[in-house]
């Protein structure tokens, strides 16, 4: 992928093996933050750099969007950034927004600086400054808290027809929710491998939750393993609120991306569908409880 887009000539290909097999042996061994989702983010950047116009990224913008995707979660511990606050880690500390992204960010500065793995040594001075400020960026835009804000800019935009990529500010929030894009797009694959990854996804989450049980804390119901029948509603409600606006945004500005937007929609379908299914049980065994409560208080009139 990296020489079908950047043009191997340009990298040292020595350099380009150690950073790229550093970075993979840096990813711990999580259920969902590991090397494969990374492998799968960048791919799929990869895949929207390939099909869209070659005016959209520039090389050095490019450049910039596929590492961070290889790197945007490098050294992951497998838990959210409110965990990370809560439990008073050190990195909390070090970064009080946007804990794990700012840690990301900063741990491949640190893999880049160990002797032969600075990819990006052909590169000005100036141009160098700005990859890694682009790096920055993006790997922070996977936080979906500042998704959230750069929905709210886009989604205005959009609608008013106004996005233009010329315009730099327009085009650096292009950039972002494309990294979200990315970082969600297990989303938009096939029913079987969507399934699959929400599995590990919330096998991580339910590790968490054990933790904050543990600590005598409850945790949210997304995080509780002993809440597993929620999780059509649950996910039938992230598809919703942040998957399917990300994809239709996407694709206004990008069509080439439409089919992410298609994929998403049909797999929302079948977790409504579940989720249906799962609320029908719901009230069946809420009814069930009543009669058997009305029942009990019955046999104690009678008896008395």
């Amino acid at each position: 992928m990296f020489r079908d887009l950047f043009q191997q000539s340009r990298f040292d290909l020595g350099r380009l093996c150690r950073f790229t097999l550093t970075v993979r042996k840096n990813y711990r061994n999580v259920p969902y933050h590991n090397w494969s989702h990374a492998f799968s983010v960048a791919q799929c950047m990869f895949m929207i750099m390939k099909k869209s116009s070659k005016t959209k990224f520039s090389l050095l913008e490019g450049l910039a969007l596929f590492v961070a995707c290889l790197c945007h979660d490098v050294d992951h511990r497998g838990f959210t950034n409110q965990f990370m606050v809560n439990s008073a880690s050190p990195l909390a500390t070090l970064y009080s927004t946007s804990t794990m992204e700012h840690h990301h960010f900063n741990h491949t500065i640190t893999i880049l600086q160990q002797e032969g793995h600075n990819i990006f040594t052909y590169l000005s001075s100036d141009d160098y400054k700005q990859v890694l400020s682009d790096i920055k960026e993006f790997i922070l835009a996977t936080d979906l808290a500042i998704f959230f804000a750069n929905k709210g800019r886009l989604k205005d935009i959009t609608a008013k027809q106004q996005f233009d990529w010329n315009i730099k500010e327009q085009r650096q929030l292009g950039f972002a929710i494309s990294m979200t894009a990315c970082d969600l797009c297990s989303s938009s694959k096939p029913w079987d491998i969507q399934i699959g990854v929400v599995g590990v996804i919330f096998e991580e989450f339910y590790a968490q939750g054990d933790k904050e049980k543990a600590a005598g804390k409850t945790p949210m119901t997304m995080m509780d393993r002993d809440r597993k029948d929620q999780l059509p509603i649950l996910q039938s409600g992230f598809l919703t609120g942040i998957c399917v606006p990300c994809y239709e945004i996407l694709a206004e500005i990008l069509p080439e991306t439409q089919p992410m937007l298609e994929g998403t929609r049909t797999n929302l379908k079948r977790w409504q569908a579940d989720a249906e299914k799962e609320k029908e049980k719901e009230l069946a065994r809420e009814k069930e409880s009543a009669e058997n409560a009305q029942q009990s208080g019955n046999a104690e009139t009678v008896s008395a």
